[in-house]
């Protein structure tokens, strides 16, 4: 099974070691990242840190942990996509349309995300972390 994560899952993984990050260590699930979404968990690091009240030290740790299960997608790879994602999230959220471009560009079973707005669309099935904890 291949699985898209959307950011904010990630980030609730690096959080607190919680069921989140069980499902993110677990073999049974290949999941994917756009390569752009590395740049968002830079930007929120010193967030993240003061909520998880971890060190740099340990944040980064956690981040190389979970990253050894998560392939990280290129943006070319998914360039060629980008406009019909566009055009999915156009009226729904466009600054997520990199998460529908990278389930269609690698043939994905779905996405796992927390935002609601994504089950506005229809073209890629969005997980719950319910749904994807019995995959464990």
């Amino acid at each position: 099974m291949k699985i898209v994560l959307d950011t904010n899952v990630l980030m609730a993984g690096l959080l607190k070691d919680s069921i989140v990050r069980k499902i993110l260590s677990s073999e049974n699930i290949q999941f994917l990242i756009p390569e752009h979404a590395l740049s968002e968990i830079k930007k929120h690091k010193i967030g993240l840190i003061s909520k998880s009240g971890m060190a740099m030290e340990e944040i980064d740790e956690v981040v190389d942990l979970l990253l050894e299960n998560i392939e990280i997608i290129p943006e070319l790879r998914i360039k060629n996509k980008l406009k019909e994602a566009e055009n999915i999230m156009k009226s729904i959220d466009i600054k997520d349309s990199t998460f529908i471009a990278t389930a269609l560009a690698i043939d994905s079973d779905g996405i796992w995300s927390f935002d609601e707005h994504f089950k506005k669309q229809n073209v890629v099935r969005i997980y719950s972390t319910k749904e994807l904890a019995k995959y464990i």
